[in-house]
């Protein structure tokens, strides 16, 4: 009930209305009461929520994953739909401010590539693992740590937004253009409604599949991957050079700056905005387990006689070609729609820009293939986007900073909170997955030096870099107030709330416990005292109306049961240890 209460808030919060401040007590209750349940169900007995996990894994014989693979995860996760939104749009804005956007993301990336390959050196030195880029934080400075839990948290927060984000897109492209491509081509209507409900259905299948039978089809899966991503890279190719042509490739004018900024502020603005095109490469080093010791990268080990790469090094090098490859896509495809020169307010009032350059400058040929490309990114995003947040929150569970039983179902949590952020503003969206990922990996970053100075490790690389990276990203990451400030403060509130929800974790169970009876009394407390109402019209109105209750009074209700069932469980809970320690 208080998800379908979360879920009305938020519409309400997002739908550009003024926002008062008994709005903000309101969702503060209803956030109070999410947080209570929660702590309610994670005291239920492990038993009871056996039936509701993913079938059992198949236990690995060995890695399979070699360089070739990791290229096409890494690929295939930052050649996303936003590039066939964004793109566009920004460099008909921002003319060449934009290409030097693109090439400071690309420059940053590469960079942090490099810390990321180094910090995995120092880890595996150590005898650890090096799984996602928090997991450096965690070695460097414990995994009871606030660094720790809000890099881990901020990156769920950034994967959960991206795949929010990505299936908004997808949703908007199936049912609102893909009728349209096949119309043009000659297609019945009910052999296009057909087609649109079969391409859903293979976007649910192949989520699925992913979800609940990765680490038993692992191979196979890594093998389609390579297929869709070599796929994607050809088209986009292809596309790029084709609507490059129909202008000539004139790209006269691309070297005014007719932004409402100075050029410097513009390119730190821009890049700020633009690195949601690149932060995917980071995927490679989540699956570092499934990943061989040795492996043969083309080039080096054509020069070196067969020479295969140990692990520690292969993955550096699959993370930087993952960047410079979608790096140069996006720049040549950039290049191509300028050289297009399209209407400017145009492209603004259309939903998927690159679909209508496609359709008003080549046809419906050529629409259809971007139509093909679209699918095909949104497939090699979401999924690896999804998968990598399930597994920041199960690294949490895992860290002993949720109870087990809720550790294990991280694949629900995050499919709930992309609902929940899938009726927020693809545009917010954009901007909270870059200023959340920007924050996290500047900290992550940072590591690097936490790391040889708390091991004294002399490291295989020099402090300077991780400084400048992290610098950068902080820069980058604050400058998103200038396009959108209600982001920054989100984001803010979001971090500042992940160091509550650390401190709430580190007073134990029953101090968990004990605080969240408080916090809800006091919501409750609250609401009366603003007269607030709450703005339900969704799920759970629906469900309240069924059951003849007022809205505002459920969550009254709601939260002063669940304040005193907690309460009565801290209690009990008290009284059992007495006993124990007395016998």
């Amino acid at each position: 009930m208080a998800l379908g209460y979360l879920y009305d808030e938020l519409s309400f919060l997002s739908s550009g209305t003024e926002i008062q401040a008994g709005d903000a007590v309101a969702f503060l209750a209803v956030l109070a009461l999410v947080l209570s349940g929660t702590a309610l169900i994670a005291q239920l007995p492990e038993s009871l929520i056996a039936r509701f996990r993913r079938p059992p894994a198949v236990l690995k014989g060995r890695p399979v994953y070699g360089f070739g693979t990791m290229v096409a995860v890494g690929v295939g996760a930052t050649l996303g739909s936003p590039l066939f939104i964004l793109i566009p749009l920004n460099i008909e804005q921002y003319e060449v401010v934009s290409l030097a956007s693109l090439l400071l993301a690309t420059v940053l990336s590469v960079a942090m590539a490099r810390v990321y390959a180094d910090m995995y050196k120092d880890s595996r030195s150590l005898g650890q693992e090096g799984v996602g880029g928090p997991s450096f934080v965690k070695l460097a400075v414990g995994r009871r740590s606030v660094r720790y839990f809000i890099s881990r948290l901020s990156m769920w927060v950034a994967n959960t937004a991206l795949a929010a984000y990505t299936k908004i897109v997808f949703i908007v492209f199936d049912f609102d253009f893909m009728p349209q491509i096949l119309s043009a081509l000659g297609m019945s209507e009910g052999l296009a409604t057909l087609t649109v409900y079969l391409i859903a259905a293979g976007f649910v299948g192949w989520t699925v599949l992913n979800i609940l039978f990765e680490q038993r089809y692992l191979k196979a899966l890594g093998g389609i991957q390579i297929v869709l991503t070599g796929l994607l890279v050809m088209l986009l190719a292809y596309h790029s050079a084709v609507l490059g042509s129909t202008g000539n490739w004139n790209l006269g004018g691309i070297l005014k700056v007719s932004s409402g900024y100075g050029w410097l502020s513009a390119l730190v603005i821009n890049t700020g905005y633009l690195y949601l095109l690149f932060f995917g490469f980071q995927e490679i080093q989540a699956l570092e387990r499934d990943a061989v010791e040795k492996s043969s990268v083309p080039i080096i080990s054509w020069m070196k006689k067969g020479l295969k790469l140990e692990r520690t090094a292969y993955l550096g090098v699959a993370m930087i070609m993952s960047v410079v490859v979608a790096a140069t896509l996006n720049i040549f495809y950039g290049l191509a729609v300028y050289a297009s020169h399209p209407v400017e307010s145009t492209l603004t009032t259309t939903g998927i820009p690159a679909l209508y350059l496609a359709g008003a400058f080549l046809g419906p040929g050529q629409e259809l293939l971007v139509g093909v490309a679209f699918l095909v990114a949104a497939i090699t995003t979401f999924v690896p986007a999804f998968l990598a947040a399930a597994r920041h929150l199960s690294a949490l569970g895992e860290d002993g900073y949720m109870p087990a039983s809720l550790a294990n179902l991280s694949w629900v949590f995050t499919v709930v909170a992309i609902l929940l952020l899938a009726v927020l503003d693809r545009d917010f969206l954009v901007d909270i997955t870059d200023f959340m990922v920007l924050i996290s990996l500047g900290i992550i970053t940072l590591s690097a030096v936490w790391l040889r100075k708390s091991n004294s490790l002399k490291g295989s690389g020099s402090r300077g870099l991780p400084i400048a990276v992290a610098a950068s990203c902080f820069l980058f990451g604050g400058a998103v107030y200038f396009i959108e400030p209600s982001v920054v403060v989100f984001g803010a509130i979001a971090v500042i709330f992940a160091y509550l929800t650390f401190d709430i974790i580190e007073l134990g169970n029953l101090g968990a416990q004990l605080f969240l009876s408080a916090f809800g009394l006091v919501c409750l407390a609250s609401v009366g005292l603003f007269s607030q109402p709450v703005h339900v019209t969704g799920l759970a109105s629906l469900i309240t109306g069924a059951m003849g209750t007022d809205p505002g009074t459920f969550l009254l209700l709601g939260l002063l049961v669940s304040s005193a069932l907690l309460f009565a469980n801290v209690m009990f809970d008290v009284k059992v240890l007495k006993r124990t320690s007395v016998r």
